[in-house]
């Protein structure tokens, strides 16, 4: 009998997470990630208790990256954090498609706001101008991530900047 395979949770958690990057977050099973790991589910299951725990496990790293990804300052000085989070999101949302979809378009879990997806504190911004950003940014995260249409990158920045400034310096709805 061979030896038992030694996996740690860390291990499973980064196939799982290269796994739903590439194939999406659906496709994602005990099995296909125990053959990537080169290992029976045993270990995946004595690890964690099943699917849905590995999952949540798997959400929260992917939460993790996000954040990282967005709370990088932006090399341009007039561009405030929470613009810069915005247009992080988006590529993000471009470029990351499957990561995106299970964290912001999955049934199985839910984010308030881009705050909570980048795990920072709202900044001082009037509530209302936070809520439309999101509301606006969200839409086109989704467009870009459902390829829906194909917007260039240029326009998208275009758009986010004319659109926070518009919200932000209180013009009319």
């Amino acid at each position: 009998m061979p030896p038992k395979a030694k996996v740690s949770r860390e291990e499973i958690l980064d196939k799982a997470f290269e796994l739903t990057r590439k194939n999406g977050y659906e496709n994602l099973t005990a099995r296909l990630l125990a053959k990537e790991l080169n290992c029976s589910t045993q270990p995946i299951f004595h690890i964690f208790e099943n699917m849905d725990h590995l999952k949540a496990a798997l959400y929260e790293k992917v939460r993790l990256y996000f954040s990282e990804v967005m709370t990088k300052p932006s090399t341009d000085p007039d561009i405030p954090l929470f613009l810069s989070m915005g247009l992080s999101y988006l590529e993000l949302a471009q470029t990351e498609k499957h990561l995106f979809r299970l964290l912001c378009m999955s049934d199985s879990f839910q984010l308030n706001s881009l705050y909570e997806l980048a795990g920072k504190d709202i900044p001082s911004l009037d509530s209302k101008v936070v809520t439309k950003m999101w509301i606006f940014t969200h839409g086109i995260a989704s467009i870009l991530a459902t390829n829906t249409t194909v917007l260039p990158k240029t326009e998208i920045r275009e758009l986010l900047i004319e659109v926070f400034q518009d919200f932000y310096h209180g013009k009319p709805d």
